[in-house]
């Protein structure tokens, strides 16, 4: 081991290390040299910020954030130990700032202790802008992601506030032209309510920076009303309801578009205009309704607010009706010969709407049976008889009469 610490000189080396620790340390210690240091990205105080404001109505639009950088120069033993922190630089605005504007404004650096000194920044002065506070009102827009879907509509949003007030620099609030409230409106099939933030925003729609801006209200509470639109046919009723008549409406317009709360819409599949006494009515007649749709419900922009009913009865109908009223017509007279009518009565058939036919009495309809006495022999005949019934109403089937023809002796 000796031999091993001999050969390789251990104890020189060791002793040329601590000599060098002790020289350095003394160097150090003793002479302590001069030099000189950057320090980046010191942030610059501001002083007279308030004043401008209360003095001139004046806010600073940029320069509040800057930065310096500075060169400093002192002994090696404190910059050993100096910080960015501990390093201050000021800038004072006090009654340099009278005016809108940009202005090159110097300021001072202040370090921490004698003995150092600042020997060179950058840049040499820095840049403050400044703009006149103002006020000013602008109106709240809604803005939807999405048209209503197919059978819905929007109505006009109602906003807990129509404009809203801004307070700035007069050059930031000229570019403001409105609020803008965005909605995400996709598949929106209800009415919806909620509160919102809003964005400033120019001209053309791009958003402003609102840095320097501030707002009389936060957000805004909009309603966007949600209605369905829904076509339902118009119909009417009958009465009474037991009525026999084959009866039928055509109504004009079929069908009207109604407009309303969703949840009340889906349950509406017709609209009813009124009813119709059959036992009164007659084919062809016409009616016109009002067209009155349940609460909370309306018809849709354009649509008609009457309805034409034209009734149509069917004559179908029959009935059959014992007549007495039977008369012969003798149009070629045999004044020898005696006719004699034995038919007493006849059944008749008529047809006709229900109305019509319920009318009707057996005295209204007559039969007459034409004859030639001259060409007829004595005895029994069967002759053809016209039945004569009121207007409107059908004679069904042909009807005959007997007759018979007896002569004299010559």
């Amino acid at each position: 081991m000796k031999n091993w610490i001999i050969k390789h000189d251990i104890f020189t080396k060791l002793l040329s290390v601590i000599a060098a620790v002790i020289l350095w340390s003394y160097f150090m210690g003793i002479q302590n040299p001069t030099r000189t240091l950057e320090y980046k990205n010191i942030s610059v105080q501001l002083t007279g910020v308030d004043e401008l404001y209360n003095s001139y109505n004046l806010k600073l639009v940029s320069g509040a954030d800057a930065t310096v950088d500075v060169r400093v120069s002192g002994s090696s033993s404190r910059l050993a130990t100096l910080t960015v922190s501990q390093i201050k630089v000021k800038a004072d605005l006090t009654d340099t700032i009278t005016a809108p504007g940009t202005y090159e404004i110097p300021y001072h650096v202040i370090l921490p202790e004698s003995g150092m000194t600042c020997v060179g920044r950058s840049p040499e002065t820095i840049t403050i802008t400044v703009d006149r506070m103002e006020s000013k009102t602008v109106p709240v827009t809604v803005k939807y992601s999405n048209d209503a879907p197919a059978g819905y509509v929007f109505e006009e949003a109602s906003l807990s506030a129509e404009s809203v007030e801004i307070t700035g620099p007069e050059t930031e609030l000229d570019k403001v032209t409105s609020a803008v409230v965005s909605i995400n409106t996709k598949n929106l099939k209800q009415t919806l309510t909620d509160n919102y933030s809003y964005k400033l925003v120019d001209k053309n729609g791009d958003a402003v920076d609102t840095n320097n801006i501030s707002r009389n209200i936060a957000s805004i509470t909009v309603t966007v009303p949600v209605k369905q639109v829904k076509k339902v046919p118009l119909k009417v009723t009958f009465s009474p309801e037991d009525a026999d008549t084959d009866v039928t409406a055509t109504i004009s317009p079929k069908e009207v578009e109604i407009i309303g709360d969703p949840e009340t819409v889906k349950d509406i599949d017709s609209i009813t205009l009124g009813a119709i006494n059959v036992n009164t009515a007659e084919n062809g007649d016409t009616y016109d309704f009002d067209i009155s749709v349940p609460t909370g419900i309306s018809l849709n922009a354009g649509q008609p607010t009457t309805a034409t009913v034209t009734i149509s009865i069917n004559d179908a109908a029959t009935k059959k009706f014992t007549i007495t009223d039977i008369s012969l017509d003798d149009v070629k007279k045999d004044n020898t010969a005696k006719v004699t009518l034995e038919t007493q009565s006849l059944e008749v058939t008529l047809s006709g709407s229900q109305k019509l036919l319920n009318s009707i009495d057996a005295d209204d309809i007559s039969a007459v049976a034409e004859i030639a006495s001259q060409d007829l022999s004595a005895g029994q005949h069967t002759i053809g008889a016209t039945i004569s019934s009121p207007d409107g109403s059908t004679v069904i089937g042909t009807y005959s009469v007997t007759i018979r023809i007896t002569r004299e002796a010559s």
